[in-house]
């Protein structure tokens, strides 16, 4: 099951990007999605401030529970800690080590699609308006985001503000990582393999 946690982090992005991919809409869905919005980063805020609240040590926990509070701050990347987490609180249901570096790739898989929809979402939002942009429609801003997460990097469609281009950078450095662990998850998959063989 699920944790609540990770349900509204998948909420709150879901709220997120459909606004940007579906302009314009009814005024009334835009502030239905905006208020939604508003309240599940209100209940991530609450969270960690009862957190904090309760802690027997507030400094350590401040000092310790960092990225916490910067998943507050840019909650965006919050459900790819919530899939992280459900991950590894099902380890313990894997009856091999195997089995467990075999569902390594189709975490890495649904997070690379959320990095590619908030991202698109995230850089279409900045650049839609921008004169002489390239990333105009959620098609361009999708495919951007494909190009950019695996590296390919074409160079059609691009970012042109600053802002969207630290969008791009974050981009950048997540497909790296994700191609940094993909090859070690099939590295780790074919020892695990050899040492059940031997």
């Amino acid at each position: 099951m699920a944790s609540p946690t990770l349900v509204l982090s998948l909420l709150y992005t879901f709220t997120y990007v459909v606004p940007i991919y579906f302009y314009p809409m009814k005024h009334l869905w835009v502030e239905i999605f905006r208020w939604s919005n508003y309240v599940i980063w209100a209940l991530f805020l609450l969270d960690y401030l009862i957190q904090f609240y309760l802690a027997s040590k507030r400094k350590k926990f401040f000092s310790t529970h960092f990225v916490e509070l910067f998943l507050v701050v840019v909650p965006f990347f919050r459900p790819l800690r919530g899939l992280r987490a459900l991950l590894f609180t099902s380890k313990a249901s894997f009856r091999n080590k195997t089995a467990y570096i075999k569902s390594i790739p189709i975490l890495i898989g649904v997070t690379t699609i959320l990095m590619i929809l908030i991202m698109g979402a995230a850089v279409l939002e900045i650049e839609r308006f921008a004169p002489g942009s390239h990333i105009t429609t959620p098609s361009d801003a999708l495919w951007w985001a494909l190009v950019t997460v695996t590296t390919i990097g074409y160079g059609d469609v691009y970012p042109i503000t600053t802002e969207g281009r630290v969008v791009a950078a974050v981009l950048i450095v997540f497909g790296i990582a994700m191609i940094s662990a993909l090859t070690a998850s099939f590295a780790a998959w074919i020892l695990a393999d050899h040492e059940s063989r031997s």
